[in-house]
């Protein structure tokens, strides 16, 4: 069975929405959309499924025909990630959000970037929708505002830090569903911000005695914290 063409829409679902023009044009240029099609349009709160009324050069309005409210996960799975250039930190934010991380807090560490932009931060929100409609997930992951290390303060049953210098190879066993993790910058943590991170509330482990680039530790241990929890 083909799937249906899905989009996103920031606003009140309506019984006609009208898509903007960035929508619009992916709507009929990128998957070929046409009037009379049937489309799925995923908001915060509801994935609806509605016709094509009007595909003009102005724009594409949509006729909601049917709709119910999105599918909550049953998990909590922040993720504190340092910030990293841009290139690599919209690579990361991408994959958080087909795994299926509930919230991102971008993080300011004395490794990484030392401020956020706002533009930046609207190009998170950005990538994590456009990564949900992707994957065809519904709920889309929530990207914090920008936080210093030395003020997190985790409060998740089960919270994560991975380090690659702690000798012997440590898997976390993950029982929750409320589970954070933090991952650090290129360099990693100081020594002083570890002890914070560990006296804050989290427990370190280390899956692979390898270094990683901050890259690839986001995507290897989000993913083995995700394959952990029992969706």
């Amino acid at each position: 069975m083909r799937r249906l063409r899905r989009v996103y829409f920031d606003y009140e679902l309506t019984p006609v929405i009208e898509l903007d023009e960035n929508q619009s044009r992916k709507l009929k240029t990128v998957l070929r959309a046409e009037q009379g099609d049937i489309v799925e349009v995923l908001t915060k709160e509801y994935l609806a499924e509605g016709e094509i009324y009007i595909a003009g050069k102005k724009g594409v309005q949509v006729r909601i025909l049917k709709k119910r409210p999105v599918c909550i996960p049953d998990y909590k799975f922040i993720v504190y990630q340092c910030i990293a250039k841009r290139e690599y930190m919209d690579f990361i934010i991408e994959k958080y959000s087909e795994l299926g991380v509930t919230d991102i807090i971008p993080v300011i560490s004395n490794r990484s970037l030392d401020s956020l932009k706002s533009s930046a931060y609207e190009r998170y929100i950005q990538i994590a929708k456009e990564a949900a409609i992707q994957c065809e997930r519904e709920a889309v992951a929530v990207i914090h505002p920008v936080q210093k290390l030395e003020r997190i303060k985790p409060a998740a049953d089960e919270n994560i830090l991975f380090h690659e210098r702690l000798g012997e190879k440590s898997i976390p066993k993950i029982t929750s569903k409320n589970i954070s993790i933090i991952i650090g910058p290129e360099g990693g943590f100081t020594d002083k911000e570890y002890l914070y991170l560990i006296n804050a509330g989290f427990k370190a482990h280390t899956p692979i005695n390898t270094i990683l680039k901050a890259e690839t530790a986001a995507v290897l241990f989000a993913g083995l914290v995700r394959l952990s929890i029992n969706e």
